[in-house]
């Protein structure tokens, strides 16, 4: 009797996800799902980027306290160095 019992009691939950489901599909607009997806994109998208600029800002400070300097810039690098061959007026009028 149990077995029945859990059977029917099954049964109807699934009936009533494939109810549920179709009544969702009946009233939701594909426009307005996409556009609140476009929103939530938007959203995630301007967080994740203050939080990098945060971030950035937050860890130049801990290195200038930490070390006693400014930290290194990305392109200071290659600007230091001697191997790279600086091109001068002279040189780009040649070409």
């Amino acid at each position: 009797m149990t077995d029945r019992r859990d059977a029917i009691a099954e049964d109807l939950r699934a009936l009533a996800d494939d109810f549920r489901s179709l009544l969702e599909s009946a009233t939701t607009d594909p426009k307005e799902r996409r556009r609140k997806e476009l929103r939530w994109r938007l959203l995630y998208s301007a967080l994740g980027a203050v939080t990098a600029l945060a971030a950035r800002r937050a860890a130049t400070k801990a290195w200038t306290v930490l070390t006693g300097e400014s930290p290194p810039l990305p392109g200071a690098a290659q600007a230091a160095s001697p191997t790279q061959p600086t091109r001068t007026a002279e040189h780009a009028t040649q070409r």
